[in-house]
C-alpha cells in the first residue's frame, strides 16, 4: 500500500502479487504433512507461528487495489481480472467461510479426548460470547458478508471499459442497499441511460470520486481467566482472545468542485459482520487450545519428578504462548464516500473548512475515476486519477 499510495503502481502490484501467490501455496495447495505440522504448532504454541492467511474482506480488497493499480497504467485487461477475481471471491463467502470451520476441526477433535470436553467448552463459550455482546454494540453487522465498496468499484471500472450493460447490473446491486443514498441515486440514473443509449459518444462524461477515509478497525486482544475441570480438579486459566479496536477517521468530508461527498460504506461494520461470522469458530478454537494445553500441564504437574522444576518451565511456556492472532492489514481505510459530478475539465478537492487540498485539470471528454486517500487531517491527501 505504500508503494500504490506513493504512486509506483506496479511496484505496488509486485506486492500484492507476492501475498497472493503465498496465499496459494500456503494455503490452496498444502500437503498432509505440512497441514499436520500446522495443527501441533498452532495448538502447542499459537497462530502467530504460521503465516497470516489473511481475511476474506482482506483478500478481496488486495484484488481491489491491484486492479486500480493496473487502471493506473491504463491496463484495462489485467484490471478486468482482477475485478472478476474480487467479485468471485465475494460470491463464495459461504464456502470461504465454511472452510475456516474445517480448519479449526483438528483442534476440535483432540480437545473431545477430555471427558470433560462438554462442560469445559459449553460453559466458558457462554462466558466468553457475553463479553463479545458489548463489541458488537459498536458496529452495525449483517446477517451475510457483502463488501459493497468491491461491487461499487467493480461497476464504475465497467462502465469506464465501456461495457455499459454489465456496469448497470452490478450497480443495481448497490443500489438496492442503498436506496437513499443521493449519489447512488444520482449515478444509477447514469448508468441506466448508457445501457439504453445506442449512442454514447456525445454522452455527458463525469468524475467518480471516492474518498478513502482514516484508518480502519484492527485486530487487537483481551485475556479472560476461566475455570476448567482437569481430573476433577476445578484449574483457573487464562484465555488470549481476539477483539477489534477501532481508529481514528481524517476529514468528515470533501468538497468536490462545490458538492459534498455523501457516506456510502462503513468499512468497520464489514470488518465486523466477518469477525462476527467466524467468531464461534474463534471461540471453539481458542477453548480447545486452551483445554488441550491445560491438560498437558496437569498431565506434566502429576508427573513431575524434578521437584516442581518441569512444571513450572511447561507453565512459563504456556504462558508466552497464550497468545491471540492480532494479525491484520493495518493500511485499509475506515469508510468510504463519493460523489459523482459533471466533467467541465476541472477538478478542486477541498477540506470542511474550505483549504484546497488538490487541484488539476482534467480531459473533460472521458470519464475518470478519482481515488483519494486521506489517512489524517494533518497529513497530506493522495490522489489518483484515471481517465479513459
Amino acid at each position: 500500500m505504500i508503494a500504490r499510495n506513493c504512486g509506483d503502481f506496479n511496484k505496488s502490484n509486485v506486492f500484492f502479487d507476492a501475498v497472493e501467490e503465498s496465499y496459494k501455496y500456503d494455503v490452496d495447495l498444502e500437503n498432509v504433512g505440512s497441514k499436520a505440522a500446522k495443527f501441533v504448532g498452532t495448538t502447542l504454541l499459537n497462530d502467530t507461528i504460521v503465516d497470516y492467511d489473511g481475511s476474506l474482506y482482506e483478500r478481496i480488497m488486495v484484488n481491489i487495489y491491484k486492479a486500480l493499480n493496473y487502471m493506473e497504467e491504463d491496463d484495462y485487461e489485467n484490471a478486468r481480472v482482477e475485478f472478476n477475481r474480487a467479485l468471485m471471491r465475494q460470491d463464495k463467502a459461504k464456502e470461504y467461510f465454511a472452510k475456516e470451520i474445517e480448519k479449526n476441526r483438528a483442534d476440535l477433535d483432540k480437545a473431545k479426548e477430555d471427558k470433560n470436553y462438554d462442560k469445559n467448552m459449553n460453559e466458558n463459550s457462554k462466558v466468553i460470547e457475553a463479553q463479545y455482546d458489548n463489541l458488537f454494540k459498536e458496529f452495525d453487522t449483517t446477517k451475510n458478508f457483502i463488501n459493497p465498496y468491491a461491487t461499487y468499484l467493480a461497476s464504475i471500472f465497467f462502465f469506464m471499459d465501456k461495457d455499459y450493460r454489465k456496469a448497470a447490473d452490478l450497480f443495481r446491486e448497490v443500489a438496492i442497499i442503498y436506496p437513499k443514498n443521493k449519489t447512488i441515486k444520482k449515478e444509477a440514473k447514469i448508468f441506466k441511460e448508457y445501457a439504453t443509449k445506442i449512442k454514447v459518444k456525445k454522452a455527458k462524461k463525469y468524475v467518480f470520486v471516492v474518498y478513502e477515509n482514516g484508518f480502519g478497525v484492527v485486530k487487537d486482544e483481551f485475556a479472560l481467566t476461566l475455570p476448567f475441570i482437569v481430573d476433577k480438579k476445578i484449574i483457573s486459566t487464562n484465555i488470549a482472545l481476539q477483539t477489534l479496536k477501532k481508529r481514528e477517521a481524517s476529514f468528515a468530508n470533501l468538497n468536490i468542485n462545490g458538492q459534498n461527498t455523501n457516506d456510502f460504506v462503513d468499512l468497520d461494520n464489514i470488518v465486523a459482520t466477518e469477525f462476527k461470522i467466524n467468531m464461534p469458530a474463534m471461540i471453539a478454537k481458542a477453548l480447545a487450545q486452551t483445554i488441550i494445553k491445560t491438560t498437558l500441564n496437569v498431565a506434566v504437574a502429576n508427573n513431575d519428578s524434578t521437584g516442581g522444576w518441569l512444571s513450572l518451565a511447561t507453565a512459563v511456556a504456556t504462558a508466552a504462548t497464550n497468545k491471540a492472532d492480532v494479525r491484520s492489514w493495518r493500511g485499509l481505510p475506515k469508510s468510504i464516500a463519493i460523489a459523482t459530478i459533471e466533467n467541465d475539465g476541472n477538478l478542486e478537492i477541498k477540506d470542511p473548512q474550505g483549504n484546497i487540498l488538490f487541484q488539476k485539470s482534467l480531459d473533460k471528454n472521458k470519464n475518470a475515476l478519482v481515488v483519494v486517500r486521506s489517512f489524517a487531517p494533518y497529513l497530506p491527501v493522495s490522489v489518483a486519477i484515471m481517465e479513459k
